[in-house]
């Protein structure tokens, strides 16, 4: 990217969910310690970087290491708030010349509200407009539900990669590479 990501919009706002950018406090890691340990079984089936998360100080250290993404040009992460609640996260990272992948999550009660979709809608936007061309989901394959925020928000699937992830709930498996392109 030709812009530093310290330019990028710090807030989104959609019709019912607002994304602002999760600064690294003891506040915020708390809260989302308190979040992970609510949906620890939901969230580690997908998500296995919530096994290293044990304590509020390890959700910190990831908070401050995302927050220095943002000064490397490497990514932005943004915390999902519906009201006060922090619902979920979203971010989109391994940035090289105009594309970047995006990686999300949402607490179990709010899944299958479409509140994924519409964020993920509103990220795309922000992104397009700042320069970026090209959107890319890595999807472990199974997951279906992630799946279906990909297509219907648009997105191809362009390449399934053999044996490439693991996921708890499944073990090893393919991983589904997912991509938009920004079309002027």
């Amino acid at each position: 990217m030709k812009k530093p990501l310290s330019q990028f919009p710090q807030t989104i706002k959609t019709p019912r969910v607002v994304l602002r950018v999760i600064l690294p406090t003891t506040e915020n890691a708390e809260r989302i310690f308190n979040i992970i340990e609510q949906n620890r079984d939901y969230l580690e089936a997908w998500q296995g970087h919530f096994g290293a998360l044990h304590t509020v100080e390890d959700v910190k250290k990831k908070l401050e290491h995302r927050y220095e993404q943002i000064a490397n040009n490497e990514g932005v992460l943004f915390g999902i708030y519906k009201g006060d609640d922090l619902i979920g996260r979203i971010r989109f990272f391994d940035v090289h010349d105009n594309a970047c992948e995006v990686g999300y999550w949402l607490i179990k009660s709010a899944n299958g509200h479409g509140y994924m979709s519409e964020t993920l809608s509103a990220l795309e936007t922000e992104l397009f407009k700042f320069g970026f061309d090209k959107i890319i989901l890595d999807i472990d394959d199974g997951n279906s539900k992630s799946e279906n925020i990909a297509k219907r928000n648009g997105y191809k699937l362009e390449k399934r990669l053999p044996m490439a992830s693991w996921a708890k709930c499944v073990g090893k498996c393919d991983s589904l590479i997912y991509v938009k392109d920004f079309a002027p």
